[in-house]
């Protein structure tokens, strides 16, 4: 059994490069939460790219946790929703398959002010939240004599 003392999950974070400067904030907030855990971050160019570089690393079994980081801007089409349900029904699929939580935080959004509120927010924050989370289901699963 793994002390949760000395238990220190390791976490990768894959973040789109479309809509930076809002994956960055979403980024940046993530990796404050995650501070003194080993952490890789993967850039990948839009959200439509998260699950494919999500399930390379879930299937390394080096991660407590992967965090999925995008911004979708939800506009006159259905394009933006089918990528969200792609996006959200193989994030869902990859945890389900690799056992390895998967922290879905590809936000859809229609106003800059959500997106700012959600991504770079002080009392809504989703980097961060997700974060967290994965500490929770994580450092949580170790005290409990899981590793």
């Amino acid at each position: 059994m793994v002390s949760s003392r000395s238990f220190k999950p390791r976490f990768a974070i894959v973040a789109s490069e479309y809509n930076r400067a809002y994956t960055d904030a979403l980024l940046k907030s993530a990796q404050a939460a995650l501070k003194g855990h080993e952490l890789e971050v993967v850039r990948v160019p839009g959200a439509f790219e998260i699950p494919l570089q999500v399930q390379r690393l879930a299937r390394s079994k080096k991660y407590g946790a992967v965090l999925a980081l995008g911004l979708i801007w939800q506009g006159r089409t259905q394009h933006a929703q089918e990528i969200l349900r792609a996006v959200t029904d193989a994030l869902m699929r990859i945890s389900l398959e690799t056992d390895v939580p998967v922290l879905h935080e590809v936000l859809a959004v229609k106003t800059e002010a959500e997106a700012r509120a959600r991504c770079m927010g002080t009392m809504l924050n989703r980097g961060r939240e997700a974060a967290e989370a994965a500490l929770a289901l994580t450092v949580g699963s170790a005290s409990k004599g899981r590793s």
